[in-house]
């Protein structure tokens, strides 16, 4: 079950409210709204907010997450093994540079 949530103009007596209902799917949100709320005149951007039973993070987090995660264990190498890194570092900028200087 989802958790959905929509504006829902009810009648010009109530107007416009906000709601939240439990369904499976969008469809089934839809008849939430109608069992809890009645004959109601529009349903207004219905979308679902979170899916129980599963992880907090959507597909399109795990992207972010991931380049996240890489970001630390680089930070991580950097520090731990900064000995190592600002020679090869200089080293590069060296060669750089010479090849531009080059052009």
């Amino acid at each position: 079950m989802s958790t959905w949530k929509a504006e829902v103009f009810v009648n010009s007596s109530v107007g416009r409210i906000n709601t939240e209902v439990e369904a499976a799917t969008f469809q089934g949100a839809k008849q939430q709204i109608y069992a809890k709320h009645g004959d109601v005149q529009q349903i207004v951007n219905l979308r679902q907010v979170n899916s129980r039973g599963s992880s907090s993070f959507s597909s399109e987090d795990s992207g972010g997450l991931l380049w996240l995660a890489a970001i630390g264990i680089v930070l991580y190498l950097l520090v731990t093994y900064w000995y190592i890194a600002v020679p090869v570092a200089v080293i590069l900028g060296i060669l750089i540079f010479m090849g531009m200087k080059d052009n």
